[in-house]
This record gives structure tokens, C-alpha cells and sequence, in this order.
């Protein structure tokens, strides 16, 4: 696999709007590069424009394509700054981990230790949420708090993202903890997968509890000062907020913005290509303990996903390729941005791509690019 990865470097040289590595790369022509791959995709009339990231070992590699807003020529950059949605959750991940190994938690902890009322609603027959419930969306708990957010999604058209905006802007941090009083658990939490945003806004507020720092503070202190992300963040700086890339609906009309009175754990992070490439070298590094435990299965009682092979780490979704060994990967979803950040361990490699489109079928076309991508590699062994 070293030399299908090498090779699949070598490929990367062609193509336009690039900054290479940081080692000089030999080009050779290809009869199919990742810049054919990627404009294939830009011949679909939604998708307005495409950044990819590439790590592997010490070379890095971005890539962009297409103009941000149609007719504008703004075409992104390194200093793009996206949406990444529900890849924000692996950060959590990363500090659940990290504040597990500082003994401030255990993730048999029954959640209510870091509740100040009883909460009695959060157990099932004398089985309570244990924060792994969290960390694998295990815990019963709702997609969304408040729980009208959920009945949304029972009318399902083009004005589906302002109305849930309209909702997370008039909702709080203390409505939500009362809202969490009025959860019913009718089955015994660890048991059944659910996916739940407000799994990881309560685990943000636990590693709230635990540091006695806000949680943007907490991300900042521990995942993006040390490895060099100084544009991710939930909350964006004013001059930061010029560099956010407008996302799309199915219909071409402006989305809002992800936007919440929350932590935004569950899904408010924003980032750079050259910040999550920070990430995935952060990430590969299997010899860093608190990386090695997020990428042990937590959860692999069904099937996840649809897929038999899917186990659940610390929100990452673990699986394995048969060339590529071991896969840990998340997808992000905004109203108007799809992207998906994949590692592959073994091979010290990993791939970042994003587009600022949130048609449903999104997230498939940019997974297909990868695919693609990863054919690539193979045909040059």
C-alpha cells in the first residue's frame, strides 16, 4: 500500500488551484487524475464549488474547485472557512478521551453525577445513560432538543432548513437542560443505536463540568492551539466571519447558516482545508494515547449504517479496507454544506473534501469522489 499511496502523491501534482507539499512530488500524466475526478463532479449543476485535503506521512496536498457562489468567480482557498457540521462531534471525542486519561471522568459514569437536578427520567429500569452512551449514540435521547425540531422533519421541503433555524435561534442552554427532564427512556440505554445531536451537546456540557471552562475554550486549549488550527472554532471572530463560505439548498437558494445558542458541539464547528489536515495528522498519530483510545470500538452490537462491517469509536465510524486496513471516518451534514473527513492509520493517510451544497444526495457524490479517488490509487500499483 506505501506504493500505491506514493504513486497515488505523484498524481496529485497535476491539476489547478493547488498547493503542494512540502516535498517536491515528480508529476507524470495520468489518464485519470484527481482533477478529472473532481470536475466530474462540478459538472453536476448543484454543486457550485470543491476543496479537498489530502495528509499523508509529511506531504500535504489541497485542492479547490469552482467558485463559492455562482457567476461570482470566488473561487476557495486555503483561507475558505466551511461549515463542517457533525464532523465537529470527533472533537468531542477527542476531549472525552483526553479528559478520561486526566482521571476527570470515566465513561461508566452514570451522566447525572455532572446534572445539578435529579433528572430521574434518564435511566431505564435502573439502567442509566452512562456517558458511552453518548460517544456512540447509544443513550436514547432524541436527534434534537427541543423535541419540535424533530416533528419538522415531518414535512420535508425546501423550507426545512429556516424552520429549524428559526428554532435553534430562540432555543437556550437552560431551556435545553429542562427540556432533558421531559425525555422518556423506553428501552435500556447501550442497547440500540440512534443517532442524537443531543448526545454530544450533553457531553459538551459534562467536559464543561469536568474543566470549569466554557467548551469552545476547552476545544481551543486542547485540539486547535496545540495542532494549529487557528480557524476552527464554533464562534467565529468578525474578520473570520468574512471567510465563511456561503452554503446552498437543493433549489440554489442561500442556506442559513448553522447557528445555535447550544455548546455546537453536535454540529456548529466551522474550519479551513489546511485545519483539518492539522486534524488528520493529529488523528494518524496511533502512537498518541488519547488517539489510540478514540479509535477503539465502543459499539458493534447491529448493523450501523446499513453496513455489517461499521463499529462505533468515540463518534467516529470504524471499518476496515481490505487495501487500505483500518478506516475511521465521519460525514458532516449543514443545511448548506456536505463534507467527509476519512483516515486510513496504516497508511498514514487521509482526505478531507467539502462543498458547499446540502442537497440530500451530497454527501454520496463527494463519497463517490473518494471512492474514485481510492480506485485511482489501486490501478497504479
Amino acid at each position: 500500500m506505501k506504493i500505491l499511496v506514493s504513486t497515488f502523491l505523484s498524481l496529485l501534482v497535476i491539476g489547478c488551484n493547488q498547493t503542494g507539499s512540502k516535498k517536491t512530488q515528480k508529476s507524470f500524466l495520468s489518464p485519470v487524475t484527481i482533477d478529472k475526478i473532481a470536475k466530474n463532479l462540478l459538472n453536476d449543476t448543484l454543486i457550485n464549488a470543491l476543496s479537498i485535503g489530502i495528509y499523508y506521512k509529511e506531504d500535504t496536498l489541497t485542492r479547490h474547485y469552482g467558485e463559492l457562489d455562482k457567476l461570482e468567480n470566488n473561487i476557495p482557498s486555503n483561507e475558505t472557512i466551511y461549515e463542517i457540521a457533525s464532523v465537529t462531534k470527533t472533537f468531542v471525542g477527542v476531549l472525552i478521551a483526553q479528559a478520561e486519561m486526566e482521571g476527570k471522568l470515566s465513561l461508566e459514569d452514570d451522566i447525572r453525577k455532572y446534572l445539578v437536578a435529579k433528572y430521574e427520567n434518564l435511566e431505564y429500569n435502573g439502567n442509566p445513560i452512562r456517558i458511552r452512551h453518548l460517544l456512540t449514540h447509544t443513550s436514547e435521547l432524541p436527534k434534537f432538543l427541543p423535541e419540535s425540531i424533530n416533528e419538522l422533519f415531518n414535512e420535508v421541503n425546501d423550507d426545512l432548513p429556516f424552520r429549524i433555524a428559526e428554532v435553534e435561534n430562540n432555543y437556550s442552554k437552560s431551556k435545553f437542560l429542562e427540556d432533558l427532564k421531559k425525555v422518556i427512556i423506553d428501552s435500556i440505554p447501550g442497547t440500540r443505536f440512534s443517532y442524537s445531536n443531543a448526545d454530544t451537546e450533553l457531553a459538551a456540557f459534562i467536559l464543561e463540568k469536568v474543566y470549569d471552562k466554557p467548551f469552545d475554550s476547552i476545544l481551543e486549549e486542547k485540539i486547535c492551539s496545540p495542532f494549529m488550527m487557528p480557524n476552527t472554532k464554533i464562534n467565529l471572530s468578525e474578520s473570520q466571519k468574512i471567510r465563511l463560505a456561503n452554503g446552498y439548498c437543493k433549489n440554489g437558494i442561500k442556506a442559513p447558516h448553522m447557528s445555535t445558542k447550544l455548546w455546537g458541539a453536535s454540529g456548529a464547528g466551522k474550519s479551513t482545508i489546511p485545519d483539518l489536515i492539522n486534524y488528520m495528522k493529529f488523528q494518524l498519530d496511533e502512537s498518541n494515547e488519547v488517539i489510540h483510545k478514540t479509535h477503539q470500538t465502543l459499539y458493534n452490537n447491529e448493523i450501523i449504517y446499513g453496513d455489517p462491517n461499521n463499529e462505533l469509536g468515540y463518534f467516529w465510524i470504524l471499518n476496515k479496507d481490505e487495501d487500505f486496513g483500518k478506516s475511521i471516518s465521519h460525514h458532516g451534514g449543514a443545511f448548506g454544506t456536505q463534507n467527509w473527513l476519512i483516515l486510513y492509520p496504516k497508511e498514514n493517510f487521509g482526505i478531507t473534501i467539502i462543498s458547499n451544497q446540502g442537497d440530500w444526495q451530497t454527501a454520496g457524490k463527494l463519497l463517490n469522489v473518494v471512492n474514485n479517488i481510492l480506485v485511482e490509487i489501486k490501478k497504479s500499483a
